[in-house]
């Protein structure tokens, strides 16, 4: 059988698009991230807490169903002076249509914890603050 040859403009354009769609949706994932941190740090002083929050940037694909870039969380001082096992590490998870995040800590007991959630619980889980409502579904 023939093999057919690929058209190399179409080759370049599609490579090109894909490439800018990574982009925009790595983008997003960051975005998305700095609202929650913004989210954490706000929600955290109403009850006199002092959240830190500080952002990695991260590659433009995503692997394992998350987006790279992780939120790091620290109630007790700035995340760069504080213990690695006092951090909390947030990733948006890449693979469901809804906004969901993923929340990852060091236990007491050595294991990792692990919860996920949409942005309100997510809020709520780190900050311990009652939220007044839930999150909406989209």
């Amino acid at each position: 059988m023939k093999q057919q040859k690929t058209n190399p403009k179409l080759e370049q354009a599609l490579t090109r698009g894909d490439l800018a769609i990574r982009q925009a949706n790595s983008g997003r994932a960051t975005a998305v991230l700095r609202a929650l941190g913004k989210m954490i740090v706000e929600a955290s002083a109403t009850i006199g807490v002092e959240a830190h929050v500080v952002i990695h940037d991260g590659d433009k694909i995503y692997a394992d169903g998350v987006w790279p870039q992780q939120l790091l969380v620290s109630l007790d001082g700035p995340v760069e002076e504080n213990d690695p096992d006092e951090i909390r590490t947030v990733t948006l998870l890449a693979d469901t249509p809804k906004t969901i995040f993923r929340c990852e800590w060091q236990r007491a007991d050595g294991d990792i914890g692990r919860q996920e959630g949409r942005p309100l619980e997510m809020v709520a889980f780190i900050t311990d603050v009652d939220i007044p409502w839930p999150d909406e579904e989209e």
